[in-house]
């Protein structure tokens, strides 16, 4: 023992300077690892812009761009606060269209006006998201079996009670036409979409309770020895998510103009999934974070778009998303592991 602490400073001593070499070399690095999709998503538009001008790089085509994918930033949202306390809800698509047949039914059949309607589709996707937190967290379920159970059950009671046939009569014309509105130009969905997504990174990055529930998502053994209450923190992301799931549903009522009991699936969330963990390797790498989040989902729609527009076959989506998927759990699950040794994403 005192031979080891005798050694110690000189060998310690001479890496220094080694150290804040490659730290200095290594920035450009970092650098590119934190804006590399961004730089990337500049040089898409760049080529998508060259090869259609003429329909690509039009106001009207990124409006439609920004319209389609508002709906789907919000569920990625939803998606994502879960898995900041290291927990995953798959039940968010189906939860999704629980809340838009609520909505429209709520106006369509009970006659509500349109607060109430919306209201009532927050309190049955947050009740949807405690009732998820309470069997993950107070159970011990793990979150996947747990989620997939309840999206299951969710879109097989969906299917029982519409038979499968759209709600579109009695829908207020405010929210029915609210995929045309603007705002500065700007589509009224994409406007409420970022309103979310910075009042969610206020959360997360400007309170205790997003401090602490990033502390969970590292390491809840740590957190728990600290004092926190994890379960109780594990509880309330699973409701913000159904929270973030019942506007999403709201919202997607007024972009599709009917409630819809065949949205809400897996395949239907399967970009804001992919966009959540790819989201992960950019701009704050291996943390789920907002920004990425965003930036990443909107990376893929433009992909999406810009393909469409080149004319290649439905097929192409489908593998392109599912690829996506894929190579972003992989990215953002080694990037986790650099940075907190652990690698288990969904516990």
């Amino acid at each position: 023992m005192t031979t080891s602490s005798t050694d110690a400073p000189p060998t310690k001593s001479p890496p220094a300077p080694a150290t804040g070499r490659r730290r200095s070399a290594a920035s450009p690095a970092l650098l590119l690892e934190r804006f590399g999709l961004l730089l990337l998503f500049v040089v898409l538009i760049v080529v998508f812009t060259a090869a259609r001008p003429d329909t690509f790089a039009t106001a009207a085509n990124f409006r439609s761009i920004a319209i389609s994918q508002s709906v789907l930033a919000v569920a990625a949202l939803a998606l994502m606060l879960p898995l900041v306390g290291g927990r995953f809800d798959v039940s968010v698509g189906a939860n999704l269209g629980l809340c838009s047949i609520v909505t429209a039914t709520l106006m369509s059949k009970a006659g509500l006006p349109l607060p109430l309607a919306v209201l009532g589709a927050i309190v049955v996707g947050s009740l949807v998201g405690a009732i998820n937190g309470a069997v993950v967290a107070y159970l011990g379920v793990n979150s996947i079996i747990a989620t997939l159970g309840a999206g299951t059950v969710i879109g097989g009671l969906v299917t029982a009670y519409t038979k499968g046939v759209p709600i579109s009569s009695g829908l207020s014309p405010i929210l029915a036409t609210i995929s045309t509105q603007l705002v500065a130009g700007l589509p009224v969905l994409f406007v409420i979409m970022l309103v979310l997504a910075l009042a969610t990174w206020f959360m997360l990055t400007q309170t205790p309770f997003g401090r602490h529930l990033t502390a969970v998502g590292s390491n809840a053994a740590a957190a728990r020895l600290t004092g926190l209450r994890v379960n109780r923190l594990v509880l309330l992301s699973f409701v913000g998510s159904g929270l973030l799931a019942g506007i999403a549903g709201v919202l997607q009522v007024g972009a599709q103009g009917n409630g819809d009991p065949t949205i809400g699936g897996l395949p239907f969330i399967l970009p804001a999934l992919a966009a959540v963990f790819l989201g992960a390797t950019t701009w704050h790498p291996g943390t789920y974070n907002v920004q990425g989040t965003i930036l990443g989902l909107f990376f893929l729609g433009t992909t999406i778009s810009g393909l469409t527009l080149l004319g290649v076959q439905p097929w192409v989506t489908d593998v392109f998303n599912g690829g996506a998927v894929v190579l972003a759990i992989i990215f953002s699950a080694q990037l986790k592991r650099r940075r907190t040794g652990f690698l288990d994403i969904g516990s």
